[in-house]
């Protein structure tokens, strides 16, 4: 049997806990970039119990990505900690999921296959992107968009859609965290790897959805 732990405590950590995994903050796994060999070492030892090693580690804010100041930070948490995770699974035969980023797609007007062309659109995709060229052949890539959940959380995108003072009008996908976490299930159990992407069915616009559900212009 197959025992699974989730890395990173934020909005998509928190389903999996709700969900009845076991998931670590940074409290109980933490590699940083000034972290010296052996101490990258010792963290990775502590996975050694598990079989499957699912990575929820990210910085997810696109705006902060995008300061100068920033982006070493969001490039070794977005980019070189999953391959960091690849490698140490590779060696010591285990599962790595990574989730990844549906922004990374060249064209966002229409539907997108997994084999469509994908392009650095800003400093936090470029991010993403490193972080799955640093995955292995072996590893599951999961490919999410605008994340939607059932709880309060500051990066819900429900809880942000009422502090937007205007609305992008571009088509987009939306990714319910459960659903995100029923496809990584199934995925496992048919021992899947690759790339994957994970929304629900059909494609709106922010402004659409925002109307729909009533929080146009008002919470």
């Amino acid at each position: 049997m197959r025992k699974t732990i989730v890395l990173g405590k934020g909005f998509l950590g928190k389903k999996f806990e709700q969900r009845g995994f076991e998931v670590w903050g940074k409290d109980k796994f933490c590699i940083k970039q000034e972290d010296n060999q052996q101490i990258k070492k010792e963290q990775l030892s502590r996975l050694d119990n598990y079989n499957v090693i699912v990575n929820c580690i990210a910085k997810t804010d696109t705006r902060w990505c995008e300061k100068r100041e920033n982006f070493n930070e969001a490039l070794f948490s977005n980019g070189f900690v999953p391959g960091i995770l690849s490698e140490y699974c590779k060696r010591e035969n285990k599962k790595f999921v990574h989730i990844s980023t549906g922004c990374l797609y060249y064209k966002k007007n229409i539907p997108q296959t997994e084999k469509d062309f994908i392009a650095a659109h800003c400093n936090y995709t470029v991010t993403k992107w490193v972080g799955e060229m640093g995955c292995n052949n072996q590893d599951l890539i999961l490919r999410p968009r605008l994340f939607f959940g059932d709880f309060k959380d500051r990066n819900n995108l429900l809880c942000k859609l009422p502090k937007f003072k205007r609305f992008l009008t571009e088509l987009n996908s939306y990714t319910s965290l459960d659903i995100l976490v029923d496809a990584i299930n199934v995925l496992l159990k048919e021992n899947e790897s690759g790339i994957f992407n994970v929304a629900g069915e059909g494609y709106a616009t922010v402004m659409d959805l925002a109307e729909y559900i009533g929080f146009y212009g008002k919470e």
